[in-house]
């Protein structure tokens, strides 16, 4: 199991009156999107807020288990603490999994960075602390996950879902890292998982997720060359999975691998925070642009991952 993506983004989005501290309008959108402000004011740390942190945060993961997780973890099923067998944690949705383990430690991460820096603490505490902070999150998950009956504890999960966890921080310090961006897609163009799932948990519909590395074109350009292209249009690869993972059994199916257009929603250079921290959860979303399947075969599909009529791959 895993945190859901798109509900910590919305918790992101929505909790920032919250978090708002000074506007801004001095950042190199370019290369230093993420630095706040050297002269926000406020930089002592505050315990009332950072009590109003953790009841937030308390609140929100209470509502997530009893809304999502519950109904996928067997109460009445469990068995003793045990490992995920490697053979079975290797096979099982050939991987993907791990790149959606990945996707919420980065949402977690981006969550619990803003909640820190909110409450006064330094830029860079903020980021370690928040990794760390994610890290424990996919800790405690996989724990429980250890006394379900079909599942077991994964050590690969918890070591996908802490480097999400830390992906923040290396956006922020790491130059290479601003030349690129990692989003997902979702969009149910089958209802193979649901027919055979008992829990139906829409985090574990892998069939109908892509995970994407955009490149940010624009940026890796000469600077005399950047006047030719537009700055917000960014080319991105896909990785996802066809049905018959769930047809075929445990490590059959096969994987599919997409080339398409993105949007770098960066190059609408946010200045201040507010906008600042909406771009940046947007981001991790690749939206519908034409699309090419190059593997296992070769199709083209205008606004993927919505798929219409005869362009749609799979069958309902």
């Amino acid at each position: 199991m895993k945190p859901p993506f798109f509900f910590i983004l919305t918790l992101l989005i929505s909790s920032h009156s919250l978090f708002a501290v000074s506007n801004s309008e001095w950042r190199d959108s370019l290369f230093d999107y993420r630095a706040e402000d050297p002269q926000d004011s406020l930089r002592e740390f505050s315990i009332p807020r950072f009590v109003g942190v953790a009841s937030l945060t308390s609140v929100s993961f209470i509502a997530a288990y009893a809304l999502v997780f519950q109904k996928g973890w067997w109460e009445d099923q469990e068995r003793g603490f045990h490992l995920d067998p490697i053979k079975n944690d290797f096979h099982y949705s050939l991987n993907l999994d791990k790149m959606g383990h990945f996707a919420s430690g980065v949402a977690l991460g981006e969550f619990f960075y803003e909640s820190y820096y909110w409450t006064g603490l330094s830029e860079f505490h903020s980021y370690l602390f928040a990794g760390l902070s994610a890290s424990l999150t996919h800790v405690g998950i996989d724990i429980k996950d250890g006394f379900s009956p079909s599942w077991g504890f994964s050590f690969f999960d918890v070591f996908a879902g802490s480097l999400g966890g830390f992906y923040p921080m290396a956006k922020r310090y790491i130059p290479a890292f601003k030349y690129f961006d990692l989003k997902m897609s979702y969009w149910i163009n089958t209802k193979a998982y649901y027919r055979q799932s008992e829990t139906k948990i829409f985090t574990d519909d892998y069939v109908n997720q892509t995970y994407w590395l955009s490149l940010k074109v624009y940026r890796l350009l000469p600077t005399p060359a950047r006047k030719y292209y537009p700055d917000w249009l960014a080319f991105a690869v896909g990785l996802s999975i066809d049905e018959g993972v769930f047809v075929n059994g445990v490590g059959k199916g096969k994987r599919e691998i997409y080339l398409a257009l993105d949007y770098d929603l960066e190059a609408f250079k946010p200045q201040k925070n507010w906008s600042r921290l909406l771009v940046k959860s947007l981001n991790y979303i690749k939206f519908p642009a034409p699309s090419i399947q190059v593997y296992p075969e070769t199709k083209f599909f205008l606004t993927y991952p919505i798929q219409f009529g005869k362009n749609r791959q799979y069958k309902n």
